[in-house]
């Protein structure tokens, strides 16, 4: 089960029956078939949970990066002995006698004894390699559930939007409608009106724009849940509310040790300068051979069953560390039921330029002088970018906390304006920017709220935590 955003238990920002209404419309902008079976989505970790068990691609990837686990696991095979098996047959035609025909047939088994730690080294490499794959799958996969649960929450947004907008018009059309009596009567100015009727079109022409914003948001849900366009879809839920304020800033030093320990990014570029620094050093230590034995046993005759059977044993130890002068040593002897038939002693010598040899060493030094580095610069950059995190999603809450005292002072203004305007004291024209600021001061409070709960996935997602439990580990901490 993925763990869903942390909603508030407070209602929606707005809404009510202007809210439905406003959906209502928008769905009937947005819906492009009938008869289709309704799919409800009632949270953030519902349409993420969908969206993912409805998603091909990401199934494939899951499968191919637990492939890429599994294939890490059987690399163990490159410490296993090798086995090899051959079958010739050989005729050499002659005019004066019978042919000369020669069957052979030969089983081998090779086993490196001894090879300093390079091949465990590479078997690690490859092995942290595999998982940290995995861990960048599991990174990439929380990063599309945080997606699905922003259009979910935008969606949420603009329909909470498309509420106040409703609520909003519907209150300036009961003023438009009484300046319109009065201007009729002689009581008003037919240029209070105009005026009036103008900013009324203006607001009718964003809550217009509000249902096609929606309508085409509606189409790019449906298209990340993995739903045709003319699906029917049902979105519920709240945005979140006051009571989910939490601020980060005082715990910057514990997300970012989460953040440190918990970065495929920095863990892959570690191993790397780490990887590099132990090859460099097994470059050094030139005098450390590879040694391998090989032991085969072989049959052979002119006719079959081969009743022939000789037995070699080889001992190899190479040298290939020291560039400039390979050098490889090999002894081998051979024998069958009579006794040794053959002993052999091998040396090869390879020999590079020095110079060249002395500007790969130097080369070495400076990427691995490099390496360390790109580590400690990619570090800092991640400490900055972590900071910018926090301080922006603190920020946005502090703003919607700001702009929540001014929304009870604008409506508590409010109620006076509207004996002001019962006396008239007050012109209807004023009244109506009142209006508007609220509604647009409760637009931006929502549109915090939900910036907010971005920057918290995002910080969930760069520390490693469930979806929804970061704020829980800042407290207990």
């Amino acid at each position: 089960m993925i763990p869903g955003m942390r909603m508030s238990k407070a209602g929606p920002v707005s809404g009510g029956r202007a809210g439905a209404l406003f959906l209502a419309l928008a769905l009937r902008i947005g819906a492009g078939g009938t008869g289709a079976q309704e799919l409800a989505i009632g949270s953030a970790a519902e349409a993420a949970e969908f969206a993912f068990g409805n998603s091909q691609t990401w199934t494939l990837r899951r499968q191919n990066a637990l492939l890429n686990m599994g294939a890490a696991k059987a690399g163990i095979q490159e410490f296993l002995p090798a086995f090899g098996f051959s079958l010739s047959e050989s005729a050499s035609p002659s005019i004066l006698s019978g042919d000369s025909r020669i069957k052979s047939l030969r089983f081998s088994v090779s086993q490196q004894i001894f090879d300093g730690g390079k091949k465990k080294l590479a078997w690690e490499a490859g092995r942290l390699a595999a998982l940290y794959g995995m861990q960048e799958f599991e990174g990439e996969y929380r990063s599309f559930l945080s997606a699905v649960m922003s259009l979910y929450c935008q969606y949420l947004l603009l329909r909470e939007t498309g509420g106040i907008r409703e609520d909003l018009l519907a209150q300036a059309g009961e003023q438009l409608a009484i300046l319109g009596r009065e201007t009729e009567l002689g009581l008003g100015l037919e240029t209070d009106y105009l005026e009036y009727e103008n900013s009324y079109l203006a607001l009718e022409q964003e809550r217009d724009q509000g249902l096609r914003d929606l309508a085409a948001l509606e189409r790019r849900f449906k298209a990340a849940l993995g739903l045709d366009a003319e699906a029917s879809l049902a979105v519920s839920g709240d945005l979140p509310g006051p009571d989910d304020y939490f601020y980060y800033e005082p715990f910057f030093d514990y997300l970012w040790v989460l953040v440190r320990d918990s970065s495929v990014t920095m863990k892959k570029l570690r191993y790397e300068t780490e990887y590099g620094r132990k090859q460099y050093d097994y470059s050094k230590r030139w005098f450390l051979p590879s040694v391998g034995l090989e032991g085969s046993v072989s049959f052979s005759g002119d006719s079959y069953p081969l009743t022939e059977p000789a037995y070699s044993l080889q001992l190899s130890f190479d040298f290939s560390s020291l560039d400039f002068l390979s050098t490889g040593l090999s002894s081998g002897s051979s024998f069958d039921r009579a006794g040794p038939r053959q002993i052999s002693n091998g040396l090869s010598l390879n020999m590079r330029p020095l110079p060249a040899y002395s500007a790969a060493q130097k080369q070495s030094e400076l990427s691995l002088a490099e390496s360390a580095l790109r580590l400690r610069q990619a570090e800092q950059e991640l400490r900055e970018s972590l900071y910018e995190l926090v301080i922006s999603h603190d920020n946005t809450l502090r703003s919607a906390y700001s702009t929540e005292r001014r929304i009870a002072l604008m409506e508590k203004r409010l109620s006076f304006s509207q004996l002001q305007l019962e006396r008239g004291e007050k012109k209807r024209i004023d009244y109506l920017a009142e209006l508007s600021g609220l509604a647009q001061a409760k637009i931006s409070r929502a549109d915090y709220l939900t910036q907010a709960a971005a920057m918290e996935r995002n910080l969930e997602i760069e520390t490693g935590f469930p979806l929804g439990g970061l704020a829980d580990a800042c407290r207990n901490h």
